[in-house]
């Protein structure tokens, strides 16, 4: 839905290349991304492909690679984060790839959410396009991805919700888990599916 052209990340990376650390997370989201993929979560729109997902780990988060097919994944398209600076814009990560371009609102709710573990952005555009009918929470703003100015505006929005939607964009799960999160995903998905047959 969201019609900014993907043209990469927007911060620089200061990035080591060495294989991120084996966990057993990166094969639960690469699970979920084909999931997602076969139900239309993680399009290829704009020049790029939609969605990225995360887990919090002792050393940061990993997240999924930028420009990649998020339905597509295997281990070496994941990059270990360890720490963000969003007023400089500068990541610094491990890995043999670079992070996801939405890297900063990521690192945004891991910083201010301790108990989350997980967080999940698609673009569910049947969600999105019906949010309001739906009392789902909505960014006031529109912001080009990738921004500090997008993740500040989900930062201000996210507030105690555990699944927004992004104005013109997508939308966000966090859980404790990514079980968590994915099945909030999935569950948002299929109740608006079937109020709006």
């Amino acid at each position: 839905m969201s019609e900014d052209k993907y043209v990469g990340r927007k911060f620089k990376t200061d990035l080591t290349e060495k294989e991120v650390m084996e966990d057993t997370r990166i094969y639960e989201i690469i699970r979920l991304g084909e999931k997602f993929k076969k139900i239309g979560l993680l399009p290829k729109e704009n020049g790029g492909y939609g969605g990225n997902m995360s887990f919090r780990n002792d050393r940061g988060f990993v997240i999924t690679a930028g420009g990649v097919d998020a339905g597509k994944m295997d281990p070496q398209k994941f990059v270990q984060v360890l720490k963000c600076n969003i007023d400089t814009g500068k990541v610094f990560a491990e890995g043999l790839m670079e992070p996801s371009s939405e890297t900063m609102m990521h690192y945004i709710i891991y910083r201010d959410k301790p108990s989350v573990n997980a967080v999940i952005h698609v673009h569910d555009n049947i969600v999105l396009e019906n949010a309001e009918e739906l009392n789902i929470k909505t960014t006031p703003k529109a912001h080009p991805y990738g921004t500090p100015e997008l993740a500040y505006e989900i930062e201000k929005t996210i507030g105690h919700e555990k699944y927004i939607a992004i104005k013109d964009h997508g939308v966000i799960a966090i859980g404790k888990s990514l079980w968590e999160a994915g099945k909030l995903v999935e569950s948002m998905h299929d109740a608006t599916k079937k109020l709006k047959q």
